[in-house]
């Protein structure tokens, strides 16, 4: 991707941390919403788990190469 390339490692670190966060509390409020009742937020809870784990894993990856 062309952004990645002009992003610092350490711009890039700090965004994939940021979006790790924004994904865990997306999580978190769908997982509320089905325990409310609401199943139909299982998927979009599921989607926001993968990506929180994704994310985690480009966390790691990015502080290894700084």
């Amino acid at each position: 991707m062309a952004s990645d390339l002009i992003r610092s490692p350490a711009v890039r670190l700090l965004h994939a941390r940021q979006d790790h966060a924004i994904c865990l509390r997306l999580a978190a409020s769908y997982r509320q919403r089905i325990a409310a009742g609401e199943t139909d937020q299982r998927e979009a809870h599921a989607w926001a788990l993968g990506n929180a784990r994704r994310l985690r894993l480009i966390v790691a990856e990015l502080s290894g190469a700084n």
